[in-house]
């Protein structure tokens, strides 16, 4: 059986850790910010809209560079088809498992909880059916698949708000104080995945968390190419926290994705 280790190797070919929080670096997303600046355009323009709805940390696994391996990859899981679709679904699945086995206490002590109680996804409001992040996390990530909820769903008027952070895109059910990882693909603004959040702390969330897979960035576009360049230098470990400038090795060992 292919192991999570085993599976996720490849990609610390490619993925690229996202910068710390600091001068030119949006605390929120860790896209481009600009200098003396907090936060970066789309991450103040949601803020502003959800105010204390949005999430209470955003983790991304790696950026996800336009016409780079990984945005090709994330892209290719939910289109491609056949065998070819079940190796990206498997890789990203893995990539997942580990990064959650070793950083998820990291994001849980960012929140200041003793533990995420649920798992869930922002769902897709194109009407996709049987997402394949849902298949990921309730049936193949091991970390994720006792916890996993059918948290959220979008509203009738979510086709008619565009690509802005509304919350009114998604419905959640009744929660009771509950602490809530949402897992997301792919995060170009964030608008998406702070409305999902929005929601669940409307609905009675206690701390919510976003952990999205690729930080999609497009060189070309204004000086992000600086802040790619930036990024690099930083040679990608599954080690490297995701939220402090240290390394804590551990994780998972011989698990098999299925």
């Amino acid at each position: 059986m292919a192991t999570v280790v085993g599976l996720s190797a490849r990609y610390a070919n490619f993925l690229v850790h996202p910068l710390l929080p600091g001068p030119g670096v949006c605390r929120v997303c860790r896209g481009p910010a600009k200098i003396g600046y907090y936060l970066c355009r789309p991450c103040n323009e949601t803020t502003k809209l959800l105010g204390t709805g949005v999430a209470d940390a955003v983790v991304p696994v790696s950026l996800a560079l336009k016409g780079e391996q990984y945005a090709h990859e994330l892209w290719r899981y939910k289109n491609a088809v056949g065998r070819q679709q079940q190796y990206f679904r498997m890789g990203l699945a893995a990539v997942l498992w580990r990064f959650l086995a070793q950083h998820e206490d990291c994001i849980r002590a960012r929140c200041a909880v003793s533990c995420f109680d649920s798992v869930t996804m922002v769902p897709s409001t194109s009407g996709r059916p049987g997402h394949p992040l849902r298949t990921m996390l309730a049936e193949m990530v091991g970390v994720t698949r006792a916890r996993y909820r059918d948290l959220l769903v979008p509203t009738p008027e979510a086709d008619g708000l565009g690509r802005a952070a509304s919350s009114g895109r998604y419905e959640a059910v009744a929660l009771r104080g509950e602490n809530v990882l949402l897992i997301d693909d792919t995060w170009a603004t964030g608008n998406h995945a702070q409305s999902a959040a929005a929601a669940l702390k409307a609905a009675g969330a206690g701390s919510v968390a976003i952990v999205v897979l690729g930080r999609h960035l497009n060189i070309d576009y204004g000086n992000t190419a600086d802040h790619v360049e930036q990024a690099r230098l930083r040679r990608f470990s599954w080690d490297a926290c995701a939220l402090r400038p240290w390394s804590h090795p551990g994780g998972v060992s011989g698990s098999g994705v299925p």
